[in-house]
């Protein structure tokens, strides 16, 4: 309960969640390069095929996986801000990671 009480920081927390954040915005780069090839312009072309045409309107069908990342994002935030400790310091920076990439493309 450091984070309240002006206790000692636990500095393998906060390594681990800045690593983990990295780590993650990185690996999320391999994923999409990955998925790009392998399904949006494959089997899920028919939902990525918007994003190759010009936009009508503020979104197209290709939003849908930013959407499908933005769970796990989410997921990974909530638990990481709510709970204390080392594992949800990592889902926390992995979250972060991930939001962080999702911006990064916005």
């Amino acid at each position: 309960s450091w984070q309240m009480e002006g206790g000692e920081v636990p500095l393998s927390e906060m390594f681990g969640t800045f690593a983990l954040s990295v780590g993650a915005a990185v690996g999320m780069e391999y994923w999409a390069r990955w998925a790009h090839k392998a399904l949006w312009h494959a089997s899920l072309w028919h939902m990525h095929e918007s994003h190759h045409k010009p936009r009508e309107g503020p979104f197209e069908l290709n939003d849908v996986f930013a959407i499908i990342n933005a769970v796990p994002a989410i997921a990974l935030l909530n638990f990481g801000f709510f709970h204390k400790g080392l594992i949800p310091g990592l889902c926390f920076g992995a979250g972060l990671g991930i939001t962080v990439f999702g911006m990064a493309y916005m």
